[in-house]
């Protein structure tokens, strides 16, 4: 996260939008901590917060179409590639498919918020043949929810996210100069 700040500071814009749909595209990045730091951002006057609603909003659904009409025309083995690179590969699928039968198209709403489900969601719709869009409005409802949580969690604890920046950043000092200590005494 002590990356991620000045990072957002300088590329703002570019940046959520690049991970987020980077993320949503299966990818391992921090859109949720992206999207805290873009909202923190937001609050302080450095970025403008509708263009990152906007941006992170555009990123995440255009990563989850993608997957959508490529899990209509792979099935299957897209989403054993995208499990791949998951945890657990071997119960990835079996958890993902079971998600979505138990809780069908309504999965969409929360697959953001779990891990393993959100990337495996768009896909297994595609793979299901659910309409287009159907899955885009049920998607663009459970990506606002994911993206506005996020955001506003920055906008209102931005006060408490600077200070524990801080902290961490003369905790990182501190050891810095023990470790300098220890190997040069």
């Amino acid at each position: 996260m002590n990356d991620l700040v000045p990072l957002i500071t300088r590329h703002g814009y570019s940046l959520v939008f690049a991970i987020v749909l980077g993320e949503s595209l299966g990818l391992p990045l921090p859109a949720a901590l992206t999207l805290i730091v873009a909202g923190a951002a937001a609050a302080s006057g450095v970025l403008y917060t509708p263009l990152v609603l906007g941006l992170g909003l555009l990123a995440m659904l255009m990563g989850d179409s993608l997957l959508f009409i490529l899990g209509r025309h792979m099935g299957w083995a897209l989403l054993g590639l995208l499990c791949r690179v998951s945890v657990n590969p071997e119960t990835c699928i079996l958890r993902s498919a079971e998600s979505f039968y138990k809780r069908g198209k309504t999965t969409l709403l929360i697959a953001k918020f779990i891990p393993g489900v959100n990337t495996m969601a768009a896909p297994l719709a595609g793979g299901m043949k659910m309409r287009f869009l159907q899955f885009l409005r049920l998607d663009f409802a459970g990506v606002s929810l994911y993206v506005l949580a996020y955001l506003a969690l920055g906008f209102v604890f931005r006060d408490f996210l600077k200070m524990v920046m801080r902290e961490y950043q003369i905790a990182g000092h501190v050891l810095g100069v023990f470790l300098l200590l220890a190997l040069t005494g």
